[in-house]
């Protein structure tokens, strides 16, 4: 063991320290998402926990007024418009429903619902009339 200043430091020790000083490194090296995205994929957990407690007019409210939302990546728009459909969808808006997945469509042409999302008797049919309608 070799001392330093009031601490005792042994080789386990000094590994241990590095290994930590290496995993906070790492994480900052992997945090390349800009301010914006942060506060977008913030928003939309925020959303998501809003809407899985049941509270499905402050999760459309938390994306509908986000501008991070808005000029977020393609990724985090498309689930939030499916987030809003959902939303849409479960409180008897249908029409509102079936416009967020064809904005959902047209960023992602390829966007799809699970085949367990699909069989939900009210969003499962408004996304198939807005597929129908983007010709996705």
């Amino acid at each position: 063991m070799e001392q330093k200043g009031n601490f005792m430091v042994n080789a386990r020790h000094r590994c241990t320290l590095l290994g930590v000083a290496c995993l906070f490194a790492g994480i900052a090296a992997c945090s390349t998402a800009s301010p914006t995205q942060r506060a977008a994929d913030e928003t939309l957990q925020a959303a998501q926990a809003s809407f899985a407690s049941g509270d499905y007019a402050r999760a459309i409210r938390l994306l509908r007024n986000s501008d991070a939302v808005t000029d977020s990546d393609r990724r985090t728009q498309v689930e939030a418009h499916k987030l809003m459909a959902f939303s849409y969808c479960v409180t008897g808006r249908v029409s509102m429903c079936r416009s967020e997945f064809e904005k959902a469509l047209r960023l992602d042409p390829k966007f799809d619902l699970s085949n367990a999302e699909k069989g939900h008797p009210i969003w499962g049919p408004a996304f198939e009339a807005a597929r129908q309608r983007t010709g996705s």
